[in-house]
């Protein structure tokens, strides 16, 4: 379900989507690796990282966020998913903010899903690629 905005193919109808590793390496304290690929299991245990991409085919990374338990990840996202900007709006986040199960209702009318259940994007070029993580250095 390609959705055009400003010259762009979007992947579905949200500008940015989400992907939660757990299984990441920390180089340095802004500096940060992470298998390109789904996590079956998260750890919940330790520390997460969240990676927001652009939602158009190459996934480009727009934001990395650590987070030091899972329960600080999932209030981040429950308060950030809801507000994503949507090509439907015109690049625009919805106002009202939908609550979190209207939210969900939303994603599942589009046969989508939240991060938090279970959606991890993976651009599609990443079969076909020698490349098994994506490097990250955050800015701070």
């Amino acid at each position: 379900m390609i959705q055009r905005c400003a010259k762009e193919d979007y992947r579905d109808d949200r500008m940015y989507v989400m992907r939660i590793s757990s299984d990441f390496k920390k180089s340095r304290p802004n500096s940060f690796s992470a298998p390109m690929s789904r996590e079956n299991q998260l750890d919940k245990s330790g520390s997460i990282l969240l990676i927001t991409y652009r939602n158009i085919e190459s996934l480009p990374a727009v934001r990395v966020d650590e987070f030091s338990s899972w329960e600080e990840c999932v209030v981040y996202v429950k308060w950030h998913e809801p507000t994503c900007p949507r090509i439907s709006l015109g690049g625009q986040s919805p106002n009202p903010t939908p609550s979190w199960q209207d939210h969900l209702s939303w994603l599942d009318s589009l046969n989508l899903s939240s991060v938090l259940d279970g959606d991890n994007p993976i651009p599609d070029w990443v079969q076909d690629s020698r490349q098994t993580h994506e490097f990250f250095q955050v800015k701070r």
